[in-house]
């Protein structure tokens, strides 16, 4: 139920998920009771605090249906300040007009067109082989933009300061997963993560970026 309530809410977003979604059976269940080491039990926990996982944190945490959620996110990476620069990264994402919407929907664009983008009006798209074209234009599409050009950095810290405004979520960065193992029970869903300094999580739902672990 929790799985498609947020594919159809965000279903652009989840659509980097679906084709990957895989049920696995593992080992025995880790033990957390009296576990000085146990940190939390969750809701949800998503692996990955890249641009997917956190739009996908975002998005559950400003959606009304989901947002009594407890959810945890686990980032590898430390907790960086970020600075725009007068130089451009070389690491751009391509964002056409759902995505653009998706964006406005949770209050990210604006943060984005407040540091920088590069619009696509023009578009021409070749074969190698022979002299077959297309070409996009925005007047194609009542003069709105065909796609915009946004570095990686300037996406995540976009979302990133919306996602800070969630009460329901929890962010731990330099988290390093270990192992995990999902519950083998039909009655309890209730999955364990491994961190690699010994740290563990339960939660009903992990999410990896590219996959549903149910």
């Amino acid at each position: 139920m929790l799985v498609n309530i947020i594919m159809k809410q965000n279903c652009l977003l989840i659509a980097h998920f679906k084709n990957n979604i895989k049920l696995l059976s593992s080992a025995r269940r880790l033990s957390t009771k009296n576990d000085e080491k146990f940190k939390g039990k969750y809701d949800v926990i998503i692996a990955g605090g890249g641009m997917v996982g956190c739009t996908l944190a975002c998005a559950m945490g400003k959606n009304a249906l989901l947002s009594n959620l407890k959810i945890l996110l686990l980032e590898g990476s430390p907790n960086k300040k970020y600075e725009l620069t007068p130089h451009y990264s070389n690491r751009v994402v391509a964002l056409n007009q759902n995505t653009k919407s998706l964006m406005n929907s949770i209050n990210v664009w604006e943060h984005v067109e407040a540091l920088r983008l590069q619009p696509v009006r023009h578009m021409q798209v070749w074969d190698a082989c022979s002299d077959a074209m297309i070409t996009f234009s925005s007047t194609d599409i009542l003069d709105d933009d065909v796609a915009y050009i946004v570095e990686n950095d300037v996406l995540l810290h976009a979302v990133s300061k919306e996602l800070s405004k969630s009460k329901n979520i929890e962010t731990v960065y330099q988290a390093k997963i270990a192992s995990y193992q999902l519950s083998q029970s039909q009655l309890s869903h209730e999955n364990i993560v491994k961190m690699s300094n010994g740290d563990t999580y339960s939660c009903d739902l992990l999410v990896s970026e590219f996959k549903f672990i149910a």
